[in-house]
């Protein structure tokens, strides 16, 4: 039995790695989560090879651990499953801690900069200041002016699109993460969450592979939320919370930039997310994910993929 109540979802092969032991390289800060930081299991190992560490965060009441390590997990097998650029993550261990590991997407000779960098650029946008002093309001990045899918598509004019994409702008291939923030109801796309890679040689952008999705799939939930609410329910409430204008559905944002970019082909592979194939996506280890969560998320999945494909059924 799980902590929470409810028999228990686990995938014996579903490896866990124990980073217990790993090279620090260095703390990560910004955002929720304190504990984050950089490790490898060789401490000369390249940039492409190191993992970010996140412990499991709690819910908003503080009564239960989250399922953060779960939904980045799989919302990263979903993205692999669509050939949609994303960090690869695994589940992992850290002194006896659960949490996940998130392979860096900044290759060598390349820095990685978020969205926040390059925004200022575009007029009409501006951050939102408490006071006189210019410190950042409550929520950080969720409050800034001109947020908006046509300031999103500035930065990313003559900006490449990510490795081994290939007949798609980088603002077709951001529509894809937009795709994958309505199938998994992830609210969190603020400027820092997603990013440019630039190369230290020429100067030359590129967009980054999707990151950061442990908000998707109710992860802050308790198992009673989960138990009294039904996913079509949780799934129909999602909003693009960060953008302007405000309180857009995110499969209405999804769509609108799927036709912006002329990018049709991300709701068409949403064909191949059937029912076994999502509960496939959603083994973890043991204890990790109780019955009651992995029918909610699953419920969740294939309520968003049908509110997306109603008119894509075919693969592209």
């Amino acid at each position: 039995m799980s902590a929470t109540g409810g028999a228990e979802i686990a995938a014996e092969h579903t490896p866990v790695v124990d980073v217990t032991a790993w090279a620090v390289i260095r703390d990560e800060p910004g955002g929720r989560d304190p504990n984050k930081r950089w490790l490898a299991a060789d401490p000369e190992a390249p940039r492409h090879e190191h993992w970010l560490w996140k412990s499991r965060q709690r819910t908003g009441d503080g009564s239960e651990t989250a399922l953060t390590d779960c939904a980045e997990v799989i919302v990263s097998r979903l993205a692999s499953l669509i050939d949609l650029p994303a960090a690869v993550c695994q589940f992992a261990v850290c002194d006896g801690e659960w949490g996940v590991i998130s392979r860096n997407v900044t290759p060598d000779g390349f820095s990685l900069n978020t969205g926040a960098t390059y925004l200022p650029e575009v007029e009409g946008y501006e951050r939102q200041w408490a006071d006189s002093t210019k410190e950042l309001r409550p929520g950080r990045m969720r409050r800034e002016r001109g947020y908006t899918l046509d300031a999103v598509r500035q930065v990313l004019t003559n900006v490449g699109a990510p490795s081994g994409t290939s007949g798609l702008s980088a603002f077709g291939v951001f529509a894809g993460y937009l795709v994958l923030d309505a199938l998994t109801g992830n609210t969190d796309r603020h400027p820092g969450n997603w990013a440019l890679l630039e190369s230290d040689e020429d100067g030359t952008r590129y967009l980054a592979a999707t990151y950061d999705h442990g908000s998707a799939l109710g992860a802050g939930l308790t198992e009673e939320n989960r138990m009294t609410r039904r996913p079509k329910d949780f799934a129909a409430k999602g909003r693009a919370n960060p953008f302007e204008p405000k309180g857009q559905p995110l499969v209405d944002l999804a769509f609108d930039a799927v036709a912006q970019a002329d990018a049709d082909l991300w709701l068409s592979r949403l064909a191949i997310l059937d029912k076994g194939t999502v509960r496939a996506a959603l083994d973890a280890p043991p204890g990790r994910l109780s019955e009651v969560a992995a029918m909610f998320i699953e419920g969740v999945i294939l309520e968003n993929r049908r509110r997306l494909s109603d008119d894509h059924v075919t693969e592209d």
